[in-house]
């Protein structure tokens, strides 16, 4: 097959769907992203009905043609692991173009964490098991902080009270958590190195051959049969009548949701700003009164400084008049102390005279 071919937009859920239908190219597929060997994968497609909350407004609602139902990919895999043992598995497939779709991505994971197991190879008893989840999300939009094309989100058991990695596995851990893959179709440029490389080269979103996005040109040498495989499937699709036509009702479709998606945004981003200019007038308003406030707050805290200050005088003041007082106490107790030598003195006094008075009264006898 020559390399510069016209092949289908695996983003849509017609051709993606169309891809999968056949076994090989699921496996292929599978292997590739999760780096292990499948032995066999049981294809388990669903489509189920699309909920109100993902189809826009009722007016929307009424323009779409039938009951809406989106697709998804169920695989019930038998993978080789680490430890050279093989293991059942349930991968989820499933696309978006929108960061909004990650609603009904956790709505259904949900869903199949509550449904039993079931698969034609399973034990009898193995529906009462959980079985281990692993998510594949293959997105039409940029995630903001991670550049890579593909990325692995993997679960790490560590030992909390050492910080070291534990090497076992638990059925109980493993049935309650899930790695999950993220090929982030926009990101896929440049050449070809890998096997991941050759296969998410049909999924790159560049060399459009029309104006919807709906088949590409393929430009990269195809080395690899699985590749090729895939490759011609997706020319298939891409050349035949039925597959443009469904990939032209698909985008109708698309394109009725997201513009009312895209008018409901706009009515919410348009009331959020009615409500950020009414918090900003609020704000302005609350730093006027701050403001006012803040002006009395001074004037206050003026009045306190004179205040202080004339309490501060007042009480120097007193100080003064303190010392002045004991200065006038200790006088008044040199004066008492006086006051009361003078009487002594007096007091000696009158007893001198008085002997005198009793001398002379001898003399005056005695003639």
């Amino acid at each position: 097959m020559n390399s510069d071919i016209i092949i289908a937009n695996p983003i849509y859920d017609v051709v993606f769907k169309r891809l999968m239908d056949d076994t090989e190219n699921a496996k292929f597929f599978i292997e590739t992203l999760l780096d292990q060997e499948v032995k066999n994968i049981e294809f388990r497609p669903q489509e189920y009905p699309a909920p109100n909350k993902y189809l826009g407004s009722e007016s929307v609602q009424g323009r779409l043609p039938g009951a809406m139902t989106f697709f998804r990919l169920d695989f019930l895999a038998n993978i080789k692991t680490a430890n050279g043992k093989y293991q059942k598995v349930l991968i989820e497939v499933q696309k978006g173009r929108k960061t909004l779709d990650i609603w009904r991505f956790r709505d259904y994971l949900a869903e199949h964490y509550k449904r039993p197991n079931t698969g034609s190879d399973l034990p009898s008893d193995a529906s009462n098991l959980p079985l281990h989840i692993v998510t594949i999300y293959i997105l039409g939009f940029d995630l903001e902080h991670i550049t890579t094309p593909a990325v692995k989100i993997a679960r790490e058991y560590i030992d909390l009270i050492t910080k070291k990695p534990i090497h076992a596995k638990e059925d109980f851990a493993e049935q309650l958590t899930h790695d999950c893959i993220i090929v982030q179709t926009k990101r896929i440029h440049g050449s070809i190195k890998t096997e991941l490389d050759a296969l998410l080269s049909l999924f790159e979103q560049d060399y459009f051959v029309d104006g919807y996005g709906h088949c590409k040109k393929y430009l990269q040498p195809i080395k690899n049969d699985k590749v090729r495989r895939m490759a011609t499937t997706l020319s298939y699709v891409a050349t035949s009548e039925e597959g443009r036509k469904a990939m032209e009702f698909e985008e109708s479709i698309r394109r009725i949701v997201e513009g009312d998606n895209n008018a409901e945004m706009q009515k919410i981003r348009r009331k959020l700003t009615r409500t950020e200019k009414n918090l900003t007038q609020k704000e302005q308003l609350i730093a006027k009164k701050d403001k006012a406030l803040a002006k009395k707050d001074k004037a206050l805290a003026k009045k306190d400084k004179a205040l202080a200050e004339k309490n501060k005088a007042l009480a120097e003041k007193n100080k003064v008049l303190a010392t002045k007082d004991k200065v006038l106490d200790e006088k008044d107790k040199v004066l008492d102390e006086k006051n009361k030598a003078l009487d002594e003195k007096d007091k000696a006094l009158a007893e001198k005279d008085e002997q005198i008075a009793k001398l002379r009264a001898q003399l005056k006898s005695n003639k």
